[in-house]
């Protein structure tokens, strides 16, 4: 096939280029040229998204199937859309598990796995209240599916919804949320967490970079006749024990995970500006089983991308200088509240 991707150079699209040329694909990736696209076999154009006439220009030809990376808000997609009109096949847009409305219940206490159907395209709440960048993100993306669904209906053209899982690890993950608890495990010192997670509300579930990836490859070899949903994420559910017991069982390491009072973590010598903050991955889960049948997807085993995430890890980290690693020091030889 033919396939146009926008955004190849970030966490997914890193695994997703390669494995799109490594199936035999025709790849061109499409970006404004901010970051290197190096994978043999791929062509790289540059173009700002949002400029139809220069997406027009620098995708050129037909396209079976169109996977976008990068897509916030509904006026990202109408662009590329008007840029390229009848030159698609198909429309593969990645969201975020975030689109929920039941979310909050979910984390807030124990709640079923979080289906596709629960977050109908036609009833997402369209609720602009709230101004913070996190909620403008997932009002973006509420509204994108919603008027990506309408606007492919009226074309005719096949459109797929990919929601990655609340927390997506694997390779490239460069902003610590692996990386915190694997160096800390690494170097055989105690994991402080606030007592409130020993009590959390339901099963922990990420999802893995590398399958994200697989997932929108085998989902866009496989257009529906109108639209299909798909949750992106691990199949294994667990506790936050079990997730640190496995890095450290992986590194050879017995887990050493001591608990503490929030506000005697938020006092401790290595909080930084009077708050201790880790990366826990979010307390709810989604159903996973949509994709699993109708893409015939085989899942990564929960050790083998954590093994490779932290083979990752150990590169990328070597000799750097983390702000949330200044402090480990200080935070090994806290004896406890």
């Amino acid at each position: 096939m033919r396939i146009l991707v926008i955004g190849g150079s970030g966490l997914i699209g890193r695994q997703l280029v390669p494995h799109l040329v490594h199936e035999g694909h025709d790849v061109v990736v499409l970006s404004r040229g901010h970051h290197a696209i190096d994978v043999p076999g791929a062509r790289h154009v540059l173009a700002d998204r949002k400029d139809s006439l220069a997406v027009r220009r620098a995708a050129s030809g037909t396209f079976d199937a169109l996977i976008d990376n990068v897509a916030y808000v509904p006026e990202d997609t109408e662009s590329v859309l008007a840029a390229l009109e009848d030159r698609i096949g198909h429309y593969v847009v990645t969201s975020t598990a975030f689109v929920y409305p039941g979310l909050d219940a979910a984390l807030r206490g124990p709640s079923a796995l979080l289906r596709e159907s629960d977050a109908p395209l036609a009833a997402l709440p369209d609720d602009r209240g709230d101004e913070s960048p996190h909620a403008r993100y997932v009002q973006g993306k509420r509204r994108l599916e919603a008027r990506l669904q309408e606007t492919c209906l009226v074309r005719g053209l096949p459109l797929t919804i990919v929601r990655p899982a609340l927390q997506i690890m694997g390779p490239y993950t460069e902003d610590g949320r692996f990386a915190w608890f694997w160096l800390r495990t690494q170097d055989g010192g105690p994991i402080w967490l606030p007592t409130s997670a020993r009590l959390h509300a339901g099963p922990c579930q990420v999802g893995f970079s590398g399958d994200v990836a697989r997932i929108l490859a085998a989902a866009a070899v496989r257009p529906p006749k109108a639209v299909a949903v798909y949750n992106a994420a691990q199949p294994e559910l667990w506790s936050y024990e079990e997730y640190l017991g496995l890095m450290a069982e992986l590194l050879g390491r017995e887990p050493d995970i001591r608990y503490a009072r929030r506000e005697d973590l938020d006092r401790s010598p290595f909080a930084s500006d009077g708050v201790y903050r880790m990366p826990l991955p979010y307390r709810a889960a989604v159903d996973v089983s949509a994709a699993q049948d109708a893409l015939d997807f085989a899942w990564t085993p929960m050790r083998a991308w954590m093994a490779e995430t932290g083979d990752w890890v150990r590169r990328y980290y070597a000799g750097r200088d983390e702000p949330w690693y200044r402090l480990r020091a200080e935070e090994r030889a806290w004896p406890g509240p």
